[in-house]
Parts: C-alpha cells; sequence; structure tokens
C-alpha cells in the first residue's frame, strides 16, 4: 500500500490539484498566480533600486537618486498592495479549492460502484487519514503558488548577484543541502503518516465508541468508560510517538541544512566586502549582496519550509488522488457495448464464483455455481458467516468476484456500467441506513425519479406494507425523521426497517430485489404477513420484467413460500430445492428447520 501510495507522482498530485483549482474558480486561478508572481518581481527589484540609490549619493547624481528612491517607493507601495490583493484572491480561491475537493470526494467515494473501499483495511486507512486532514487540501494551492513565487525570486536574484560577480552564483548551492534534505524530511512526513495511520483509525473508532449515541447504553451498561479511554490514550501514545520520532529526524536534518547555508552566507558577504575594499565592487554592490543573500537565507529557510509543509498537502491530497484510481479501477471492465436486457429470460448465473475478503486467509464463498431462474422467488439460508450477505452484495455488483463469473442473461455482470445495473437493482438490508430527511425523501431516495412524487411514495410504503409508519407521523410524509432536528421525529428499529422497505418497493420494476434480513427487527408474524405482500408483488414483477426475488431470512415460516431455496454451509452450497423436497432429503436445511419448529413448540 505504501509503495503505491508513493507511486502517486508530486507532479501528478499537483497538476490534479491545479485542475480542480481552474475548474472551482478559474478566474481567481489565474489572478492569483499573476498577482502573487508580480508581488515576488517587484520585492525582488527592491535590492537593485537600493544599489542604485546608494551608487548615486558618490558621486551625487539627482536624477538617479530620484528615481532610485522612486523605485524603492514603488517596490514597497506596489508589493505591499499586490501582496494584500493577492492573498485575498488566494484566501478565496483556497476555500473554493477546498469545497470543490470535498465535492468531488463525496462524488467518488459515494459513487464507487463497488464497496472495497470502506472494506480495504489500506483503502480505508487512506479515506480516513484524508478525513482527518483535509485541512491540509485547502493548502496545496498556496503551496504551489509559493513555489512559483520562489521561483521567480530565486532566478531575479541569481541574476543580479551575477552582476557584481559570477562568483556568488556559489551562494544558492550552499542552499541545496537544505532543499534536498527537506524533500527527505517531507518523504519522512509521509512515512509517518502511513505508519500512525492503523492507530489513528483505531483511536476515532475508541473517540466515537464513547461519545456518540449509538454505543451510548452498552458503554455505561457495562461501565466501558474507563476501558475505552484507556485504549484511546494507549492509542494516542502510539501515534504520538510515531510523530515524535519522525519529527526528531526531521529537525535535525532541517539544523544542517541551514548551518550549511549560513557558512556561505558569511563567506558571501566576506568576498564582496573584500571586493569593495579593493575597489572592484561599489557600495551599492556591497549593500546589493547584503540584501540578496538576506532574501536567498530567506528564500532558502522558507524553501525548506515551504517544501516540507508542501509535502504534507501535496501528500494529503496524493490520498485523494490514489482513492480516485481505486474508484477509477472498478470500472476497467465495462464494455460498452454490454447492456443490461430489459427483460431476464435466462436469469443469473453464478459459473465458479469465489470471494475472499481483503486480508482474509480463505474464501468465504467458494466455488459457487448457481442458476438463479429469470422470474423465481428464491430464499437463502444459512448459519451465521455462511455467506449469506456476501452473496447479496456479489449480486447486486457491491462486490467482484475474485475468481469466476456472474452473467445476467448471459452477459458478464463485470462488463456491464454499474450504474445501469444499479437501476434495475433495488434492496431491502437488515443493516440499513437511517436517512434523517423528510419521509417522502426518506422513502422516495430509493428511485430518484420519483422523489417528489408523494402517490408513488405512499404506493411504495403500501407495497412494504408499512403504510401503519405513516399513520403515525404528524406531518405525514413532510415529516422531518430524526431527534436531532428542529421538529423532528424519531422512530423505533421496526419503524425505520419499515421505511427501509419502502425504500426498496419505490422501484416498480426491478430485474433484481434483494431481502436481506429486512424484518429482523420486527416480529415473525408480521414478516410472514409481508413476505404474502411481496410475493404477490413477485408474481407481477414476473410477467412485467422476469424479476427475480432473494430473499434472505432466519425463519423458516417465511422461506418455506419460496420457490427455490439455497443452503449455504461455510461458504459453500450444500442443497438447494423447494421446501419439501430439502425436508425430504433430510439434510441442513430440515436439521435447522425442525430445530426452528421445536423452538415455538
Amino acid at each position: 500500500m505504501t509503495a503505491h501510495i508513493r507511486s502517486v507522482s508530486l507532479i501528478r498530485t499537483a497538476s490534479v490539484m491545479l485542475r480542480l483549482a481552474s475548474t472551482a474558480d478559474p478566474l481567481r486561478a489565474v489572478l492569483a498566480f499573476v498577482l502573487l508572481g508580480l508581488q515576488a518581481l517587484v520585492a525582488s527589484l527592491f535590492a537593485w533600486w537600493l544599489k542604485l540609490l546608494l551608487d548615486a549619493l558618490a558621486p551625487v547624481d539627482p536624477d538617479r537618486i530620484v528615481l532610485a528612491a522612486a523605485g524603492i517607493a514603488a517596490s514597497i507601495a506596489g508589493g505591499a498592495v499586490l501582496n494584500y490583493t493577492g492573498e485575498r484572491v488566494q484566501m478565496v480561491l483556497r476555500e473554493s479549492t477546498r469545497t470543490e475537493v470535498d465535492r468531488r470526494l463525496i462524488d467518488l467515494v459515494g459513487g464507487a460502484p463497488t464497496l472495497e473501499i470502506h472494506e480495504t483495511p489500506a483503502h480505508l486507512d487512506q479515506l480516513q487519514t484524508l478525513q482527518r486532514d483535509s485541512w491540509h487540501l485547502g493548502q496545496v494551492i498556496p503551496t504551489l503558488l509559493g513555489f512559483f513565487t520562489t521561483g521567480i525570486r530565486i532566478v531575479i536574484a541569481a541574476g543580479l548577484l551575477w552582476g557584481v560577480h559570477p562568483a556568488l552564483l556559489l551562494l544558492p548551492l550552499f542552499g541545496l543541502p537544505a532543499l534536498l534534505l527537506s524533500s527527505k524530511t517531507g518523504g519522512l512526513f509521509r512515512l509517518g503518516n502511513d505508519r500512525a495511520a492503523a492507530p489513528a483509525r483505531m483511536g476515532h473508532h475508541l473517540y466515537e465508541l464513547a461519545t456518540n449515541g449509538g454505543p451510548a447504553k452498552e458503554v455505561r451498561l457495562f461501565r466501558l468508560g474507563d476501558e475505552l479511554t484507556a485504549r484511546f490514550h494507549r492509542t494516542q501514545l502510539e501515534v504520538q510517538r510515531i510523530h515524535r520520532h519522525v519529527n526528531a529526524v526531521g529537525q535535525g536534518l532541517g539544523l544542517v541544512g541551514r548551518v550549511t547555508f549560513l557558512i556561505g552566507y558569511f563567506a558571501a558577504i566576506a568576498f564582496v566586502v573584500t571586493l569593495a575594499v579593493n575597489g572592484q565592487a561599489t557600495v551599492g554592490d556591497t549593500a546589493l549582496t547584503a540584501v540578496l543573500a538576506g532574501q536567498v537565507l530567506g528564500l532558502v529557510t522558507g524553501s525548506a519550509d515551504m517544501i516540507q509543509l508542501g509535502f504534507r498537502n501535496i501528500a494529503t491530497a496524493g490520498r485523494f488522488v490514489y482513492l480516485s484510481d481505486v474508484a477509477r479501477s472498478t470500472h476497467r471492465h465495462i464494455d460498452p457495448a454490454t447492456t443490461t436486457p430489459d427483460l431476464l429470460t435466462d436469469g443469473i448465473r453464478l459459473d465458479h464464483v469465489s470471494y475472499r475478503y481483503p486480508l482474509a486467509a480463505t474464501d468465504t464463498l467458494h466455488d459457487v455455481n448457481l442458476h438463479l431462474p429469470g422470474g423465481a422467488t428464491i430464499a437463502i439460508v444459512g448459519d451465521n458467516g455462511a455467506g449469506k450477505t456476501t452473496l447479496v452484495k456479489l449480486l447486486a455488483g457491491l462486490y467482484q468476484p475474485t475468481h469466476g463469473r456472474i452473467s445476467i442473461d448471459r452477459a458478464d455482470l463485470a462488463a456491464l456500467d454499474p450504474d445501469r445495473w444499479r437501476q434495475r437493482v433495488s434492496a431491502g438490508f437488515q443493516d440499513h441506513a437511517r436517512f434523517e430527511f423528510l419521509a417522502r425523501e426518506a422513502v422516495g431516495i430509493g428511485d430518484l425519479p420519483s422523489i417528489g412524487d408523494p402517490r408513488a411514495v405512499a404506493a411504495a410504503l403500501d407495497r412494504a406494507g408499512a403504510t401503519d409508519v405513516l399513520h403515525t407521523l404528524p406531518a405525514g410524509l413532510d415529516t422531518q425523521l430524526g431527534p436531532n432536528w428542529p421538529g423532528g421525529t424519531d422512530l423505533s428499529g421496526g419503524q425505520w426497517q419499515k421505511i427501509a422497505l419502502g425504500r426498496a418497493m419505490m422501484r416498480r420494476h426491478p430485474l433484481l430485489l434483494l431481502l436481506d434480513e429486512p424484518t429482523a427487527a420486527l416480529d415473525s408474524d408480521t414478516e410472514h404477513r409481508l413476505f404474502e405482500r411481496w410475493t404477490s408483488a413477485a408474481t407481477q414483477l414476473r410477467h412485467d420484467t422476469g424479476a427475480i426475488t432473494i430473499l434472505v431470512s432466519h425463519r423458516f415460516s417465511t422461506v418455506r413460500m419460496a420457490d427455490h431455496i439455497i443452503v449455504l454451509d461455510r461458504g459453500r452450497i450444500t442443497e438447494t430445492g423447494s421446501h419439501d423436497q430439502l425436508l425430504a432429503h433430510g439434510g441442513l436445511y430440515a436439521e435447522l428447520f425442525n430445530l426452528q419448529a421445536r423452538s415455538y413448540r
């Protein structure tokens, strides 16, 4: 992972950020470089005007004195005006760029077709580090502007020093160790961030556990406050230890660079004074060299600090580019010629499909061969950890198989445009999201084109058997959900689940309806009645689009109504058939069914 991050080149990262800035505010992006470039030019010429002034004093040359004095005044006043204006423009540009990056990040992560970014530890480390250090993104453009203006000042200073004596061009060379070591310290910072990413993420998780409302009950009941605090403290000590070591090495390298330049600085002053004593240089040359040497010292010192900060800023931007590459890579197999069918005929096939989670030692699903006929209602059963939810996510395209192929009417799912496939898939999950929007929006987002149609929302709630929730909302569909908002209404777990079910029913003509433990918060009788409704709706979908309905449930009174039942055990399909066929077979399904039936007697 670290090698992959380093492969995101600084030049590429800088170019990406410049494009973002020009997209966010093209006028100010150009104006900032023009204004601050002119300010660097004006400030650099101050030493030259000072030389003219001093040289005009002996012998006295009134015209040159007036010209030089005017030049000095123009340098000071013009530099101040340009700097002030440029800084104001840069400030607005920085905020615009940061907003654009945040928008792109939301689009990047939220629009990624798979869950790879969220469920791969290496990617997750980069995402959470980027979220924590996102303020650095607003500093990338100022950093690039700083490099630009510093380059202008160094070029002008070198030209003026050459005019005094070519040997003075050696002065900037004494600054090279500081600059070179700065790139080293920048790399150290990036390495420190990479090493601290995992403990920092754990610290954030512990902080969330201790301060958020969700875990609050168990934190208090199990008296976990002190334990969470102690663990948080340990993670922070580990993060601080990593960064202290990196900073100590960086400061030592920086000190070596500054001492090296100071040697050259004093040697340059002594050299020009010697020239002036011998009549080979003027007083103005001496003053010019002293001022420029000081400026070069400031530029070298500032450049060293700028490079260190720049590496931090660009390293953060590099994480953004890295995650962009990850999201883009999920589209690499898309074939524009492969289209999503309007009607399922053959259905969905899984050929030797295996899936292994990142860093896992074994497959969660192994060598699955399966045919889901168009128009069928399929139930998936198995113990916890058997791979049921993994199979559902593979069918939704949220995961890509580690091995094997999934086909939709014989078209490779990996070649389909994921956005187009998602438009024909609907789903309800046990671990559903709680969208704290208006009630009609929390349901309507299941089919964005219909979000503003109250009749479509009401019909979806009816198909989901959730109209009773609507009757409890004080403002009906216009009720704000969530107690943390003005006028917001909190819902019970079962009510939130029914809102999620309504969302799953918004699409009238899906090709695939996935119901993964969607009624876990409801009682078995309610689930049974709801599945009878869904079975009736599935019959209609079968005729309209050949849609396949997939149900994952632990309740066999519901499962038995499916056309086909798939039994998973430790990531493998062990049995398939109807309820009666599987009971007669006397395998795992029969064992689980009889065990549950006895518990209800």
